[in-house]
């Protein structure tokens, strides 16, 4: 001991009784999520049916129109019994009565039917002091004595008390209410009323709790409710509203990102088998790190008149159909068939799928259009953990890949329920926007009709002439929109050749400072200094060059311009992402003349381009290329762009010039919508060739010179 100490010892942590109340308060967010910790208890205790019942005074008030239910926290109560293996005395004491009980985390799964524990925090106890100020536990074991324990919870919110002065009554008696075994409690004095809304909600949630998709043997639910209320109990199960949606994928996905999928849909008799690399589509392209899992997506269009038949043909209506959708719409996950919250909950849009449809609304599907169950085990994705408050998973790289895999998978029904959906006319050539917008031949008609009437004469030239400003308007913002497009693609590739020369610039100004320190001068170096600090300068000013037809200026009037310096000038924004990836690229040295505006022919290239890198990149087995080629004849400008990419599939090629259609996860999809609105402003065709010189995607865009 040193001189300067008086005394030591040791003490213990003695934590107060309202540590109880506190955590049940903190840890479980709602009544609900406190009755589903319960019944997840039941169900590790190998439950085969678990009964969850309501009692007390139901009132009824009148709001606006409507009567509204509820039943009273005064004189209510809760319980919930189930013919599980029931608890011993010793159980009760040694694992129940002990907060964060290790005894789930040592037993991964149940003795008698296997099945995989939902709990390992040894917390959901605390469920209860969130539901009731009093709970009774009555267990048995099989071919054993019962075993009453009474809490009162409001014992442990007395601020004088340690946890340790709170004393628990306990019995043991001879069996008389259990016949076999199982457990029953029974919470009274309900710290909340229940109204209709979230008795609707706890039916809701309990149907989702086990995965529809592979059920749990030997497992059954009933909810039974006060007779004002029994029409919102019942057994526990999925609507029948439901049992046919209009498009589903489903299938599984392995421990190397390969995806084995099923689609189908109502519309077609036949089921399409095909896989997918998740790897290649997600970016950035890695190593995915989520485990093997399956999965099913049922997916249904909102719209009324194709709801009806649908309905009619199950026996329900359009409304219920709706108010369903919107009750279960969203994706839950299932751990070990063990629905884990709050995803696919009402509101609760984990993969941001309505953010998808509104920038692509003609393509995505939104949460409340979705009914989607994904199945994994804790075995083979350990880093999906509970967060203390049991309401999600752990942030991790795994979840982050399943979101990204998941929006991958979806993308490939979105693009097929697009297709099917599609009003098809492959015989309509493209054509630009504001095509349709010519009445000049309808106001001649008129004309023609009444030549001597001049107030009608006036008024279809003041009609053509507010017309034609009105496009002329719409096509200069719309010129804007476009190179805002292609600039925000640009960022990353200008900000990398951007910082690398001003890191350049920074080493020469530093040497040369260094140089202007010493005694006497080295006239030589600092010359050649000064002349690399004037390289980097032009370099940047060369950068800057190449972005100025994307600037916001107003589009400008058509001039002559070389194509083929365009096409050098296109792939020279993005050397540094084709050394990336190791892209060999030919582009053309011939000079050929194309009228056209400077920055809509780089919107052109640069949209080309960058779709190619974005397809090349999963290339891993083959060579990645690039080749550009011209060619010119007396009427037409030839432009072919060819990539060595994974190409179009088949069955696609018809869709992808249609705005805001996407083969990836999380495309826009208006890159080529682009090209082909401005290639036929110029008077001009876009089209995907069948052949060209290399395996993947070729465009050819052809320029009408006469």
């Amino acid at each position: 001991m040193s001189s300067s100490t008086i005394t030591t010892g040791t003490s213990i942590l003695r934590p107060r009784a309202r540590l109880i109340k506190t955590i049940g308060e903190e840890l479980i967010s709602s009544d609900i999520v406190a009755i589903l910790e319960l019944v997840k208890n039941s169900y590790d205790a190998d439950a085969s049916i678990i009964i969850i019942s309501f009692s007390g005074q139901v009132r009824e008030i009148q709001e606006g129109k409507t009567i509204k239910r509820i039943l009273s926290k005064e004189g209510g109560t809760i319980s919930i019994t189930d013919d599980g293996i029931g608890m011993s005395l010793d159980t009760i004491q040694n694992a129940w009565m002990e907060p964060a009980t290790i005894m789930k985390k040592n037993l991964k799964q149940s003795l008698g039917k296997g099945r995989r524990h939902t709990g390992e925090k040894g917390i959901g106890r605390f469920a209860s002091a969130k539901l009731a100020a009093k709970l009774e536990i009555l267990t048995r074991e099989d071919n054993n004595d019962e075993v009453i324990v009474k809490f009162n919870w409001q014992d442990f919110a007395d601020d004088e008390k340690y946890l340790d002065q709170v004393k628990c009554d306990w019995e043991v008696r001879p069996a008389k209410a259990i016949k076999k075994h199982g457990t029953a409690l029974l919470l009274s004095e309900l710290n909340s009323d229940w109204d209709e809304d979230k008795f609707r909600t706890l039916k809701t949630t309990l149907s989702r709790l086990i995965n529809p998709v592979s059920p749990v043997p030997d497992f059954l639910m009933e909810l039974n409710l006060p007779d004002l209320l029994e029409d919102l109990g019942g057994d526990i199960g999925s609507p029948t509203s439901l049992s046919t949606p209009f498009y589903s994928i489903s299938g599984n996905v392995d421990n190397s990102g390969t995806a084995y999928l099923k689609y189908k849909s109502i519309n077609k008799n036949e089921t399409e088998d095909f896989k997918i690399n998740v790897c290649k589509e997600i970016r950035p392209i890695r190593n995915i790190q989520t485990g093997p899992f399956s999965f099913t997506f049922n997916v249904w269009d909102r719209e009324t008149e194709v709801l009806k038949k649908m309905a009619s043909g199950v026996g329900s209506t359009v409304q219920t159909v709706k108010q369903d959708l919107n009750a279960l719409g969203g994706i839950s996950i299932y751990r070990d068939n063990f629905r884990v919250l709050p995803y696919g909950e009402p509101k609760n849009d984990w993969l941001r799928l309505d953010l998808r449809r509104v920038q692509t609304p003609t393509l995505r599907i939104s949460n409340n259009q979705i009914i989607g169950y994904i199945s994994l085990s804790l075995n083979n994705n350990p880093d999906f953990k509970d967060q203390s408050n049991r309401e999600g998973l752990v942030e991790s790289q795994a979840f982050t890949d399943l979101q990204d895999i998941i929006k991958a998978i979806l993308s490939q029904l979105e693009i097929r329920r697009y297709s099917e959906r599609r009003v098809d006319d492959v015989s309509i050539p493209q054509k630009s926007l504001f095509s349709n917008f010519n009445v000049s031949e309808h106001l001649q008609t008129i004309s023609k009709r009444y030549p001597d009437d001049k107030l009608i004469e006036d008024a279809i030239f003041k009609t053509e002439k507010s017309l034609e400003e009105g496009v002329k308007k719409t096509q200069e913002v719309l010129a804007r929109y476009r190179r805002l497009a292609s600039l925000g693609m640009l960022i990353d590739s200008v900000l990398h050749d951007g910082n690398n020369l001003l890191a350049l610039l920074d080493g020469e100004v530093l040497l040369l400072g260094r140089e202007l320190k010493k005694q006497p001068h080295n006239i030589e170096n600092i010359i050649n200094f000064l002349a690399n600090i004037k390289e980097h300068k032009n370099l940047i000013s060369q950068l800057f060059k190449r972005l100025e037809p994307l600037g916001g200026r107003r589009r400008g009037k058509p001039k002559d311009l070389v194509l083929e310096d365009s096409i050098k000038n296109a792939f020279e924004l993005h050397k540094s992402e084709l050394q990336r990836l190791n892209i060999n690229y030919q582009i053309p040295s011939t000079k050929n003349l194309l009228k056209i505006d400077e920055g809509e022919l780089q919107l052109i290239l640069l949209n080309l381009l960058q779709n190619s890198i974005y397809w090349l990149e999963v290339q891993n087995d083959v060579k990645r290329e690039i080749i550009v080629q011209t060619s010119k004849n007396e009427e037409e400008l030839i432009l072919i762009f060819s990539d060595s990419g994974p190409g179009i599939e088949e069955g696609k090629q018809e869709i992808i010039f249609d705005p805001y259609i996407s083969t990836k996860p999380d495309g826009i999809g208006i890159g080529l919508t682009i090209i082909g609105e401005l290639v036929a402003e110029h008077n001009g065709d876009l089209s995907l060739l069948d052949n060209g010189p290399l395996e993947g995607a070729t465009f050819k865009l052809t320029f009408r010179t006469t």
